[in-house]
């Protein structure tokens, strides 16, 4: 950490600030911003920074997040050499260009089309953070807290009088913060998961018409199928559920409601299907066939039987879920359930062999602890009416589950699994938290009749 960086650092942290108080002023009648929105940003930030210290002074090689900023900072200087050159090292053209093209382009470390939409995107921050990864962090962590705000603001927005409970979720888990504030995919994708969120909200309540929230979806909607197209496809079919089954809730007859739900199931069923399959003839890289095998190169990666060791390519942190045969869907389904424990409630504290998975695992246990107490305070039935008849919480229940799936499966290296899970975590708290807050108004409410009955 030189001067410069040192310097910036003192600059950039309270101008964040500065632009947050702006905003906030901006929407002073709100007062979800008076109470929560500096509080947020104020977390963000110090979980962006705390990200870069980790990945400078821990993580001495610097991992994707150091290589992401110096990609991101030779695709910001090759403008000096001209518009033709940067454009060339943009599209990492390697033939038919110029010798000064070709120089920048060979010492990216990043050499898939995916990795380079990242580090395009970073270069804007790099430049605006005058070349500093710390001050480029404290950035990003500020854009990334736009989306994450607004997908809190959702979630009010449905659940108005759980604030509390909704900030704790969405902008104060401690895994969250950390892994979703720095210079990384998962800091990108978890913003984009809140604003595509939000909007579609926006546009679905009858606002078709805001050009903005359309251009947003297609953005970030586009963002994600490029750089992580799995979260696009655990997304759509929990808000193809969420969107069908919440014009049925707003159908005030009960008769009319029973008898339009099939409908709506069909329709919400064949959207499902639809978006999938239009998603694997646009890129076979996401048919179900090879995401199997796209996974299972993954699992190979991160774990080796006999060599699981931190020498040996960060191994040290692995985990397996058992055998399985994945040229059949009946073996997938077998190792379901493993993959979505995996990704909530492991590692075990008997598994822990460092001081990261240690912090991990004490997050781990405390979703596991509260999970199980909700389900024998609540009871399963119950907590199976609460989802089925509240469109919002099923969409949440669907994606934390499918995406926990689907990260679980396919990491098999706790130290990965624990940034890439990070877009549900979010939503798996939450549904925990409005399950037993719908538990707790069901009490006070027979409380009350009770007592004017008696009264």
């Amino acid at each position: 950490m030189s001067v410069l960086d040192f310097a910036l650092l003192i600059i950039y942290f309270p101008l964040c600030l500065f632009f947050g108080i702006q905003v906030q002023k901006a929407y002073r009648s709100n007062s979800l911003y008076k109470k929560w929105f500096i509080k947020g940003l104020t977390v963000k930030l110090l979980g962006g920074l705390a990200f870069a210290f980790v990945y400078t002074f821990y993580y001495e090689y610097g991992g994707d997040s150091r290589s992401y900023f110096e990609d991101s900072m030779l695709v910001a200087q090759s403008i000096t050499d001209g518009l033709q050159t940067f454009f060339d090292v943009l599209n990492r053209k390697i033939v038919n260009v110029e010798y000064s093209s070709l120089s920048y382009v060979v010492q990216m470390a990043f050499k898939d089309p995916r990795e380079y939409f990242v580090v395009n995107f970073v270069s804007i921050f790099t430049v605006l953070g005058g070349f500093s990864y710390f001050s480029t962090s404290l950035l990003i962590a500020t854009f990334t807290y736009w989306g994450v705000w607004r997908f809190y603001e959702l979630m009010v927005k449905f659940f108005p009088d759980m604030e509390r409970e909704m900030a704790f979720a969405i902008l104060f888990v401690p895994s969250v913060v950390f892994w979703g504030s720095g210079i990384s995919k998962d800091s990108l994708i978890l913003c984009c998961v809140g604003l595509f969120l939000y909007h579609i909200n926006e546009v679905m309540s009858g606002k078709f018409w805001q050009i903005r929230s359309l251009l947003i979806i297609v953005v970030t909607g586009y963002f994600m199928f490029v750089v992580k197209a799995y979260v696009l496809i655990s997304l759509a079919p929990a808000i193809i559920l969420w969107r069908t089954l919440y014009l049925k809730d707003r159908i005030k007859s009960g008769l009319i409601r029973g008898a339009i739900l099939p409908v709506f199931l069909g329709v919400g069923i064949f959207g499902m299907v639809y978006t999938l399959n239009w998603i694997s003839i646009y890129s076979s890289r996401y048919s179900i066939d090879s995401f199997v095998s796209t996974a299972q190169s993954m699992q190979d990666w991160h774990y080796v039987e006999g060599a699981n060791s931190a020498d040996n390519h960060g191994r040290g942190s692995s985990y397996t879920l058992g055998e399985y045969d994945g040229s059949d869907w009946r073996g997938l389904l077998k190792i379901f359930p493993a993959a979505v424990n995996v990704t909530y409630f492991r590692p075990y504290l008997w598994e822990v062999n460092n001081a990261a998975m240690l912090a991990q695992a004490m997050e781990s246990l405390i979703f596991l602890l509260v999970t199980v107490f909700t389900l024998i305070r609540v009871g399963p039935l119950k907590v199976y009416r609460f989802i089925s008849n509240d469109s919002l919480l099923l969409m949440c229940v669907v994606f934390a589950i499918f995406f926990g799936f689907a990260v679980g499966f396919s990491s098999y290296n706790f130290g990965a699994l624990s940034r890439y899970k990070i877009p549900a975590v979010p939503f798996f708290v939450a549904a925990l938290l409005i399950i037993r807050h719908k538990h707790l108004m069901g009490k006070r409410g027979k409380y009350f009749r009770k007592h004017q009955l008696a009264a």
